[in-house]
């Protein structure tokens, strides 16, 4: 396990056990860029308008080398807290960046995070947003990707822990080759909510895109999904898939889901589809014949559930650590530590 201290002020150690001793670690705190050392080849760090936010601009290969942007709130402001993150890839880079965000008081937080990305021809993010804050807090993300010709876009977003939680995605491909994988888990208990708006735009002939989003919802939470796929007049050879499933632990809990497709081009491989269920009864009997509590059984349903979308984290050590927060949550040990504003990554 790595420890390292959460923010250089403040005398907090926060125990990350993200594996990868090569990762670079960037802080913001409030919105606020914490370090502005540019020491890595390649790799541009400035502050964002009125000195919130971040721009990071990145050319050459750096996909074994992660950036991990760790965002957190410490100051309860009256006004919702607004800033925007910018990442730039030039043409041909790659990179791999994990954003966590976590809160360190129990205030009602109310945080506006929008990113804006842009990726050059051929180049290729992998990029996870990781949010767990408090079930105090509002978090919005508020994310808009343009793609290059040829390029390639992997999102993934875990959504672990919050009050409510907004997540507005819009992805356009105005350029032929291009490529979009999105992919999500959300796993909401108690009164939380979790909402996600997802909308791809196929503009150009040859692109793909992928969606494959998940929740598992407990006790009273409430959650919905609404994904639309836009295909242009011209973009032929389009291929566009998405695929919105959900669990339902009780009763109370309630999900509505919306998957759309909007298509004006006639040689295309589109598909959508939305499933919303309950845990497999036989599944578990045959589970507990074999000797396994129902709590275990109910477990492993679950993480089988989730694991397609796990398994689409590339790298190897980063996923095992996302299997076990995710067994965690499952288990109900977030829940347990509730109001500990400082769950640990």
């Amino acid at each position: 396990m790595t420890q390292y201290t959460y923010m250089p002020e403040v005398r907090h150690v926060f125990r990350c056990t993200v594996p990868d001793g090569n990762i670079r670690q960037v802080f913001l705190v409030d919105g606020v860029l914490q370090e502005l050392e540019n020491d890595v080849k390649g790799v541009v760090l400035e502050k964002g308008p009125d000195q919130m936010g971040l721009r990071m601009h990145i050319s050459g290969d750096h996909s074994d080398e992660p950036i991990q942007i760790i965002s957190v709130r410490s100051e309860d402001l009256p006004e919702p807290l607004e800033f925007s993150n910018y990442w730039e890839l030039a043409a041909g880079a790659s990179a791999q960046v994990i954003v966590c965000d976590h809160t360190l008081h129990e205030h009602l937080f109310r945080t506006f995070r929008f990113s804006y990305i842009k990726l050059g021809q051929g180049a290729r993010l992998d990029i996870l947003f990781m949010q767990n804050e408090h079930e105090k807090s509002r978090y919005w993300l508020d994310l808009k990707a343009d793609l290059g010709r040829d390029s390639q876009l992997d999102c993934h977003i875990l959504s672990l822990f919050g009050g409510t939680i907004y997540n507005k995605l819009y992805v356009s491909m105005p350029e032929t080759g291009a490529a979009c994988y999105l992919d999500g888990l959300y796993l909401a208990d108690r009164e939380q909510e979790i909402h996600y708006d997802i909308s791809v735009r196929h503009e150009s002939q040859g692109c793909q895109s992928r969606q494959l989003f998940k929740g598992i919802l407990d006790n009273q939470a409430r959650g919905s999904f609404n994904g639309s796929i836009y295909v242009a007049p011209g973009a032929q050879k389009t291929e566009a898939y998405q695929a919105n499933h959900n669990l339902l632990l009780t009763r109370q809990a309630k999900i509505t889901t919306k998957p759309q497709l909007e298509i004006y081009a006639d040689d295309v491989k589109c598909s959508h589809g939305a499933t919303i269920g309950r845990l497999d009864e036989l599944g578990l009997f045959y589970l507990r014949s074999r000797g396994i509590s129902l709590a275990e059984a109910q477990m492993i349903q679950q993480m089988a559930f989730v694991q397609d979308v796990l398994d689409r984290v590339r790298t190897s050590s980063i996923r095992s650590r996302l299997e076990k927060m995710v067994e965690s949550r499952l288990r109900g040990e977030f829940t347990r530590c509730s109001h500990c504003t400082m769950h640990c990554c």
